[in-house]
């Protein structure tokens, strides 16, 4: 958090003794272990000074001030410190902070502008530390408050002592001292205000004794140029381009011809942003009007012109590419006033510098004069040394260009002599420029070494990092001749009353330099081949530091200060400087990136002037890095620069896309003026390489014709050369697919412009196919290898056609045989095979499948003879019994010269055999007295069984005389025999005979009724002789039925009579009779009738014949379920009396007999009319 408040009070009438005034401006608030105080008044500013004085530490201050009348607090907030800032602490209120914290010990001022009048102030501040370790700030102590009377106006003093020597007359002037400018630490030493100083005359300096010295204060001297902001003299006019599918271009474009591999931007029309509409030209860089894009103007009238374009040169892939720049003279420029301050020292007598200063302002005179601006150019001139008695400085007084140059021009001596007294040659030069009259002043500043003399300090200002320089100075020279290095060295004090120790002439020469900058004049100047100062302690860098704190800065911060490491490079910075007020090109950069893909080709930069008139001045163009970089352009009326380098395209990188449009460069940027960021583009043109197609194709050769083998799909390898780097891809892949076949023989791919970097899975085209190779070289794309295909032979055809033979494999052989019937597999045959010198039996596999044996395959260019010698059992030998397999030299098979699929390198060969018929059959028979009686009639079905499960009838027979149905079975399967009707008068058993047929004509059964000594396969099946059914109709002599009869059939172990239940019948039923004898007798009459006087004998035979009384009676045998019949009719007679014995008997006898023989004929006729047999 903050450290604690700290208010400070101070007032004339407290006695307290905090706050007291050390000099008539100064006060001194207060002073503890963290923090010294002191403020002072100048006119209506108040400066706060505060040391914090603790050492390593992190610290900063927070800062209020009001000012206070009598009714109200106004903060003070406007401040001329830019290193502060406002900011609110937690409560809202705010305060003047640094921006970071500040390394202590350390200094710092905050100056405020105070309201009209203001008397009294009151002051508050805050100290914060940072805890590096913790990362938080850390509170201090704080102090009591204080208010601050201070005086409306404050008056400065001195008493330090002047000396006005002979060679210098001028008085002092007074004014506000002020600077913003930094120089570097010196070497100090403090001693109080009270100490005593006291000047002695040693070796190397020059003193005086005279109590009233002359105090030259140059910091209080008026201002004479104010600079202002240079405004936007210009619009960037910004280049168009397009990108799309095939690049980026400019959008207004311009070619050579229609084939170009360049398309370079257009140029403007009438300075603005509406391009020219020229769409091609030669492309001749000696064309100086073509394609330029102007500033300010169009042609002569322009300020500058740039212009930048590509072609190709007669090597593919290499450009030439043109930048040109065009200056001009300024138009309108404001009046300036230059004088030339140079060295005249002794030692510019050295390597020929003097004679070359006067080259150089030669070639100044020249250019201003060349220009058409001299109206516009005031110039004087300073010669400067120390004085001596063989030699003279001289100076020209400033005035116009046209009266003083032809002076100027031969005022540079022949030989120089003397030491380095910069200091009087800057002060001589800001005298001939103090003149108030609206000019621009500007001074050249030339010296080759350390300055030798200055003035004696008798004040300096301490800047906030410590380091001070002169500020006030007496007439008095310190002369240490030979170095800048004072061997007895003497303190000033500076602004805080402190004493710093001056030890060497830099401390006045920079501290001139800074006044002359705070006047308004500007600095330019030239370290002339420096050397260090061993004496003093100074190295080269440290020399050309203290140089470069003597010079201007521009807006941006760059400082007119150069160096010249050759005598001849003192000419060029003159010129340059005469460029510099009258060119609109000065101190002009180019920066320009050439891009990927492209790269810089060694050694084939080149600038050269090609404008009306010469380049006076050369610039610097280097190419570092693949970026060309340009500076120091000085480009006036006339004068032209066409940098010229060429670029390759680098067509063998990774990513490199033929046939896409690539910008050469990327944003190319001219600065027409190094002072200011104002910019212009140049147009960036954009170049293209050709690509290369490939077309692939693979044919497929498969002596088996089985195409199962072939992948799906096949990689080559694609080689290409030369290439100019190893790590340029040499080798790549290239993938066919099933889906690229274009028949069943060939796959095949064009117009391929990318390969793979990996073949298999990583496979992706990505690497592009330029035509050529770095250095415009024609790749050659060839497909060198195709990887492995596995049971394929690979040859190359030509350039792009490869052939996969397929590998032969001595082949296998497989018959299959079948069936001719159901598609069933048969084993059991027997093959032989005859060729290659030998004969071998086929090996049975058990499954329907015939193979070679295990030392035996079928080998090219070889015929073999294939011969069925036994059939399979069940069927007959195939109707085809030979076959001749011949395989020729390319591994083809043919089978009676057609040609053969082979399938996994085998031939197959399907063969079928006819089923054999297989004649099955039935016998019928029945058990008569124990010996078997053949039966014919039967009607026996032959069934076969369905997929379903159920039985289908294929056949129906009937039993012969000798008992024989017979049938045909056709094919294997299962099968059924069924009895569907029996022979007349017998019973019908089904029998459902289920049997099974095989394929090798075996028939299995699991029944035991089975004919072993039958022709072919017999099963038995005997029959019973059905029941019969007597059936005894009773009726009287008219037909009719007459009931109340009784009958008894007895017989075969069994009697039965009838009715049962004591009912009337007229029909009475006896069923089930089987063979055997019978008795059937009428035991009850109905009344009034008379019945049968004697039993009737029934006999059934074996074979179905029936006797009745011993009277073979007619077929009664039925067809179907219902029992065999008889049928007998009974007729009763009303009774007559008889007579009395001894009456006519014989009469009764013969009635009986007409009776039983009426009954015979009754019966016989109901089995031959089927008649009801009668009985009466």
């Amino acid at each position: 958090m903050l450290g604690g408040i700290l208010f400070f009070i101070y007032s004339s009438l407290q006695t307290n003794g905090t706050a007291s005034a050390q000099e008539e401006n100064t006060i001194a608030i207060t002073e503890t272990e963290q923090i010294k105080l002191t403020g002072q008044r100048e006119g209506n500013q108040f400066t706060i000074r505060y040391q914090l004085s603790q050492k390593n530490k992190q610290q900063r201050i927070w800062l209020q001030l009001y000012a206070l009348d009598e009714t109200k607090e106004q903060p003070l907030t406007k401040t001329n410190n830019k290193e502060v800032v406002f900011i609110e602490d937690e409560s809202a209120q705010s305060w003047l902070t640094t921006q970071d914290f500040l390394k202590t010990p350390c200094e710092q001022e905050v100056t405020f502008q105070l309201p009209n009048e203001t008397k009294k102030l009151k002051l508050a501040i805050q100290i914060e530390e940072y805890d590096h370790e913790n990362q938080e700030s850390q509170k201090l102590a704080s102090l009591d408050e204080l208010i601050v009377d201070i005086p409306l106006a404050t008056e400065s003093a001195s008493s330090d002592r002047v000396e006005v020597s002979s060679t210098d007359s001028q008085a002092a002037e007074t004014g506000t001292e002020s600077t913003s400018e930094q120089v570097s630490n010196e070497d100090s030493k403090g001693v109080s205000n009270e100490e005593t100083q006291e000047e002695t005359k040693e070796t190397g300096t020059t003193t005086s004794s005279s109590e009233d010295e002359t105090l030259i204060e140059p910091f209080k001297q008026e201002r004479l140029y104010q600079k202002t902001t240079v405004s936007q003299a210009f619009a960037s006019i910004e280049p168009d381009y397009t990108t799309d599918q095939s690049g980026t271009y400019p959008s207004a474009n311009w070619t050579i011809d229609e084939k170009s591999n360049v398309l370079n931007h257009q140029g403007n029309k009438d300075a603005g942003e509406t391009w020219d509409g020229v769409t091609t030209w030669n492309g001749d860089p000696e064309n100086l009007t073509n394609s330029y894009i102007e500033y300010g103007g169009v042609g002569d009238e322009a300020d500058f012109a740039l212009r930048k374009f590509a072609k190709e040169t007669n090597t593919p892939g290499l450009f030439d590419v043109y930048l040109n720049v065009r200056g001009n003279v300024q138009r309108q420029i404001d009046p300036i006033d230059v004088v030339l301050v140079v060295d005249w020292s002794g030692s510019m007598n050295e390597m020929g510098r003097i004679t070359e200063v006067k080259k150089g302002v030669d070639r100044f005179l020249n250019q201003i004069e060349g220009s058409g601006i001299q109206d516009s150019v005031y110039m004087g001139y300073v010669g400067y040394s120390s004085d001596g008695n063989n030699y003279q400085n001289k100076t020209c007084q400033l005035g116009k260009f046209s009266e003083v140059k032809e002076t100027i021009r031969t005022m540079t001596p022949e030989t120089a002599a003397g030491g380095t007294f910069t200091q009087r040659g800057l002060r001589q030069a800001g005298d001939m420029l103090s003149t108030q009259n609206g000019h621009k002043k500007v001074i050249v500043l030339l010296t080759d070494g350390v300055p030798t003399y200055s003035y004696h300090v008798s004040k300096v200002h301490t800047q906030a990092d410590g380091s001070y320089y002169g500020t006030a100075f007496s007439l008095s020279q310190d002369q240490p001749m030979n170095t800048s290095h004072l061997y007895n060295g003497y303190f000033a004090s500076d602004q805080y009353g402190n004493s710093k120790w001056i030890n060497n002439t830099f401390v006045a020469t920079i501290g001139e330099a800074m006044a002359l900058k705070e006047r308004g004049i500007e600095i330019h100047g030239l370290g002339i081949q420096l050397q260090g100062d061993q004496t003093a302690g100074y190295t080269k860098a440290d020399v050309e530091n203290k140089m470069r704190q003597m010079v201007s800065a521009d807006e941006e911060g760059h400082l007119y200060y150069e160096s010249a490491n050759e005598a001849a490079d003192i000419a060029d910075y003159l010129e340059k400087k005469a460029l510099h007020i009258s060119a609109t090109v000065t101190d002009g950069e180019i920066t320009d990136p050439i891009s990927q893909p492209f790269l810089y080709e060694e050694n084939s930069l080149s600038i050269k002037s090609v404008g009306s008139a010469a380049l006076t001045v050369q610039p610097e163009v280097t190419i570092s890095d693949n970026t060309l970089n340009a500076s120091g352009l000085y480009l006036g009326e006339g004068q032209e620069l066409q940098i010229h380098y060429q670029v390759r395209i680098q067509t063998e990188a990774a990513d490199f896309k033929p046939d896409t449009w690539y910008q050469m460069n990327g944003e190319t940027v001219f600065y027409p003026n190094h002072q200011s960021d104002q910019k212009a583009l140049f147009g960036v043109p954009s170049a293209k390489a050709a690509g290369k197609e490939l077309t692939i194709k693979k044919v497929w050769e498969e002596y088996d014709g089985d195409t199962s083998s072939r992948p799906e799909s096949v990689y080559f390898e694609i080689s290409r050369s030369p290439v100019t780097s190893k790590e340029s891809w040499q080798t790549g892949y290239l993938k066919l697919t099933e889906t690229d076949a274009q028949d069943q023989t060939s796959w095949e791919r064009s117009k391929v412009s990318a390969v793979s970097e990996k073949d298999g899975t990583d496979y992706e085209e990505t690497r592009l196919l330029p035509l050529y190779n770095n250095q415009g070289e024609t790749f050659n794309y060839q497909v060198t290898n195709e990887l492995a295909v596995s049971g394929y032979e690979s040859t190359r055809v030509d350039v792009s056609t490869w052939k996969n033979t397929k590998t032969f494999v001595p082949l296998a052989l497989n018959l299959i045989k079948k069936s001719a019937v159901g598609e069933v597999k048969l084993t059991g045959a027997v093959f032989e095979l005859t060729g290659a010198g030998k004969t071998v039996t086929l090996v049975d596999q058990g499954d329907g499948t015939y193979g070679l044996p295990a030392d035996t395959t079928l080998q090219k260019s070889q015929t073999y003879r294939l011969k069925e010698v036994t059939a399979p059992a069940g069927h007959h030998l195939a109707k085809q019994t030979e076959w001749l397999i011949h395989i020729d030299e390319q591994g083809h098979a043919t089978i009676d010269g057609q040609p053969v699929t082979l399938v996994e390198h085998t031939i197959t060969l399907e063969i079928t055999n006819p089923f054999k018929e297989i004649p099955v059959a039935i016998r019928k028979y029945t058990l008569q007295n124990e010996q078997q009686v053949l039966l014919a009639g039967a009607v026996f079905s032959l069934q076969q069984k369905t997929a379903g499960g159920d039985y289908q009838e294929i056949a129906s027979e009937t039993s012969d005389d000798v008992g024989m149905a017979e049938f045909t079975i056709l094919e294997p399967g299962a099968y059924r025999i069924s009895e569907t009707a029996g022979p007349l008068g017998y019973d019908t058993v089904a029998g459902d005979y289920e049997f099974v047929v095989g394929t090798d004509g075996k028939i299995q059964y699991q029944g035991e009724n089975v004919d072993g000594d039958a022709n072919c396969w017999t099963l038995t099946h005997g029959n019973q002789l059905k029941p019969f059914d007597l059936v005894v109709n009773k009726q009287d002599e008219l037909g009719q039925a007459l009931e109340g009869a009784k009958f008894r059939l007895s017989g075969n172990g069994r009697t039965v009579e009838l009715p049962e239940n004591g009912e009337a019948l007229a029909v009475f039923h006896f069923q089930d009779l089987t063979p055997g004898s019978y008795t059937l007798e009428e035991t009850g009459t109905p009344a009034g009738y008379a019945g049968l006087t004697a039993p009737v004998q029934i006999k059934i035979e074996e074979d179905g014949q029936v006797f009745i009384d011993e009277e073979r009676l007619p077929n009664l045998l039925v067809s179907g379920e219902k029992n065999n019949q008889i049928e007998l009719i009974v007729t009763n007679q009303v009774k007559v009396s008889l007579p009395e014995t001894g009456g006519n008997w014989h009469g009764w006898m013969v009635i009986l007999s007409a009776s039983l023989l009426v009954l015979l004929a009754g019966s016989y006729l109901h089995v031959k009319r089927k008649d009801k047999p009668s009985l009466k």
